[in-house]
């Protein structure tokens, strides 16, 4: 009968279908999977085909040349290898990346003999020196001009003239008693009465200005009022006229 034609003609159902498309797909890449055995994975391809490795395949190296009787080809080494007797080795770990560490490695024959003698000593030695020659360096460089200049402003009548201004301006009356307080409470060295402040000071030690004898010295003292001039307040510098 017709309707049993029909029955027969049906669709299976859903369920079936969705399994039968499973196992077809599973099949299939069974049979791409055994057909293409030598064909690389997604971390070892280009980039052009989606792949993206985390480190980089070098090619191989060139095949070797010969010398036309045969001898293997040398090539320059434009790396100079230095023969001065240091041997140290200093290795480190550095980042390569994110998730990535190079072990690196510094020889002592790669380097100049005076670079291989420097790094012989550890680096908390030799900062140190290093630190002090180059500030060393950089004040005679920075003042390599001024060398044998002796400015009027720092002869000694001149600096003795500023004082004499300071003590009848009272100039800076706190910082001396501050300092003539903490001498009060021992042994204590105030650099700013030593220490020179000006970079002439190496050759004007014996500067005069004739201009102003009233105010001449043998010998400089502090560039301004020192802490134990608070009792000649009342006395000037000055020397007397005759």
């Amino acid at each position: 009968p017709i309707w049993l034609k029909l029955s027969q003609n049906r669709w299976p159902p859903a369920p079936a279908r969705a399994m039968a498309l499973l196992l077809r797909a599973a099949a299939r890449a069974r049979q791409a999977r055994c057909t293409h055995v030598g064909a690389r994975g997604v971390a070892t391809s280009v980039v052009r085909l989606g792949g993206s490795p985390p480190a980089l395949h070098m090619p191989p190296p060139p095949p070797p040349e010969f010398e036309p009787d045969g001898t293997p080809k040398k090539y320059p080494l434009h790396q100079p290898v230095w023969d001065h007797g240091y041997e140290w080795e200093h290795w480190t770990l550095l980042p390569a990346g994110i998730f990535h560490t190079v072990y690196y490695g510094d020889f002592a024959q790669d380097y100049p003999p005076y670079w291989a003698w420097l790094q012989s000593y550890p680096v908390w030695v030799v900062s140190p020196i290093m630190i002090m020659l180059a500030l060393i360096g950089m004040v005679i460089f920075q003042n390599a001009g001024s060398i044998g200049i002796r400015p009027k402003r720092y002869t000694i009548e001149w600096m003795q003239a500023n004082r004499e201004r300071e003590r009848q301006e009272n100039t800076n009356p706190v910082t001396r008693y501050l300092d003539r307080r903490r001498t009060e409470r021992g042994g204590t060295w105030i650099a700013q009465y030593s220490l020179p402040w000006h970079p002439y000071w190496v050759w004007m030690h014996d500067t005069h200005d004739p201009d102003y004898p009233e105010f001449y010295l043998p010998k400089p003292e502090s560039a301004h009022l020192h802490y134990e001039d608070y009792k000649r307040m009342d006395k000037p510098f000055k020397l007397e006229e005759e």
